[in-house]
């Protein structure tokens, strides 16, 4: 009875947005007020204003709350609307926190929220690949339901025609400027952690940066069931000295590969996307994941 109430109030609220009806949505983030605009416009913001601002990737929101190492610096690479930007923003508010977005749509919505909210964080129109400099098409989708902020652009074509994961929808370019790793996070040579989500571009950033050597940047990976380099970029990882953990709900497991696993009713769908990679021990990492998820698996 409770799970069909939740549905019917889920679809109630969703057709409200799509009419129009519901515009906004003011969510409390470490007591602090913040409001997001335009809500219709992305299929994030359309989930979180049902079932709450942390209900999307609710234990890599953990961590990063949680996150109690030294962090001078925090990048959020692929923001999208800003996210992750806002949680680490509010809940680190000594970290300077930067996030970087390529699509212009995107770009002026998070330029728009930050000055509704005056956040503090710094906000890069550009797309994070193996150099700087470069004018590079980036795919987005157009399909009826895609989101007019998508979450899915990207400089490496999975749309209609490449086979790829989004292979049925239909999409455009826009030419965006690129910044390589080490041109991003050269100002700022301190305690970091980067969260990435470049859909699939992860490997050529990665394996062109010389951040792997540092022993002072955590990173956060998406990871997807259907990335073809997924090895790859796990062992480039593991090459450089770091240590692998799927960031789960019930706390963080050590990875000695991949494990990206389907979601219970889509074989072409993965559960859990976020993999923390980090050269911090092992026991560690154990302490934390029992401190704040209460388990270690």
């Amino acid at each position: 009875m409770i799970s069909l109430f939740k549905t019917l109030y889920k679809k109630l609220h969703i057709m409200m947005i799509e009419m129009g009806l519901i515009r906004s949505k003011l969510f409390v983030v470490n007591d602090r007020k913040i409001l997001f605009h335009d809500i219709k416009k992305n299929n994030l913001l359309k989930n979180i204003s049902v079932f709450g601002f942390e209900s999307h990737e609710n234990e890599t929101i953990k961590l990063i709350k949680k996150y109690n190492w030294e962090m001078d610096n925090f990048y959020d690479i692929g923001s999208n609307i800003g996210h992750y930007a806002v949680i680490a923003s509010l809940y680190h508010k000594n970290v300077n926190v930067m996030a970087v977005e390529p699509f212009p749509l995107n770009f002026e919505y998070i330029k728009t929220l930050k000055s509704n909210n005056k956040l503090s964080f710094t906000l890069i129109g550009k797309a994070v690949d193996s150099v700087t400099g470069a004018t590079k098409k980036f795919f987005f989708p157009v399909s009826a339901s895609s989101s007019k902020l998508p979450g899915t652009g990207t400089l490496i074509n999975s749309f209609k025609g490449s086979g790829g994961v989004f292979n049925n929808l239909p999409f455009e370019t826009v030419r965006v400027e690129t910044i390589s790793l080490d041109d991003l996070m050269k100002d700022n040579s301190t305690n970091a952690l980067v969260k990435m989500d470049c859909e699939g571009n992860e490997f050529n950033i990665l394996k062109s940066t010389s951040m792997l050597a540092r022993n002072d940047v955590d990173f956060i990976i998406e990871i997807m069931i259907n990335d073809s380099d997924k090895s790859e970029v796990f062992n480039l990882m593991k090459n450089h000295g770091y240590h692998g953990f799927l960031i789960t709900n019930a706390g963080l497991i050590r990875e000695d590969r991949p494990l990206t696993l389907p979601k219970p009713d889509r074989s072409d769908r993965t559960l859990w996307r976020n993999h923390f990679f980090t050269k911090k021990s092992v026991l560690e990492i154990e302490r934390f994941s029992i401190e704040n998820y209460n388990y270690w698996v």
